[in-house]
């Protein structure tokens, strides 16, 4: 089963870098002359270490060939309309929002049930719905007036009673990897919140996708990558 990924993204960090022109950025990934504005790693999420997204977004400028003085994101844009692999483009964008991030929280993508569906006032009618913005906003409206220890408690207990309705065992005798799993719920609910927490502080954006899904998908609501790339060309030709 893929894993659903939510990255914390700074749209402000995220649109000056797509706005520099393509060769100054190249020039100054490659001078590591960025790591000083590049956001604080929260703690609680996933983030991978400096060096290796710099040395990911280098690869991409010179397999996409992508440099001159126009922007990063029109560059990007223009070479997409003209026959490039649309994916190998898309990838680049998703991976200048990463060094934009504070981090990225994730789940298997069945399990985001038990994290989001009980706090939308509602049941989520399929996968789907796991990467919409509504269902996020009324996670993490909710999320506002739990604490974490609150939260934390809330998804093992309903994790339990989805088990028990299911006709699994909770005995760790028969099961032993009844305590990882809880252990896993508790981490996996304490990092959720705490996302949810700079999302509502820092006015971050989320990009939600599906691992191993089409990079041009990921986005949050009516926004995706494959929408700032098209928009971009329009923009230019208009």
């Amino acid at each position: 089963m893929a894993d659903l990924l939510a990255m914390a993204v700074d749209s402000s960090i995220w649109m000056s870098l797509l706005s520099m022109p393509a060769s100054e950025l190249k020039q100054k990934m490659e001078a590591k002359g960025l790591r000083d504005k590049r956001p604080e790693a929260e703690g609680l999420l996933e983030r991978r270490h400096d060096v290796d997204v710099e040395a990911e977004i280098l690869d991409w400028f010179d397999s996409c060939e992508i440099e001159g003085e126009k922007s990063t994101l029109l560059t990007s844009s223009e070479i997409m309309a003209k026959g490039a692999d649309i994916e190998a483009v898309a990838e680049g964008l998703w991976l200048l929002a990463e060094w934009a991030s504070r981090g990225t929280w994730r789940c298997m993508e069945g399990r985001g049930f038990l994290y989001l569906e009980p706090y939308i006032d509602g049941e989520l009618g399929g996968v789907d719905e796991l990467y919409n913005d509504s269902t996020w906003f009324a996670a993490f409206s909710k999320l506002k007036d739990m604490s974490v220890d609150e939260y934390s408690e809330a998804v093992v207990l309903d994790w339990m009673a989805r088990r028990q309705d299911l006709g699994d065992t909770l005995d760790q005798k028969q099961d032993p990897l009844i305590l990882s799993t809880m252990q896993s719920h508790q981490r996996l609910a304490k990092s959720l919140h705490r996302m949810s927490r700079i999302i509502n502080q820092e006015s971050l954006v989320i990009l939600s996708r599906q691992e191993w899904s089409s990079y041009l998908l990921a986005g949050f609501g009516g926004f995706n990558i494959g929408t700032l790339l098209s928009s971009s060309v329009k923009g230019a030709e208009s």
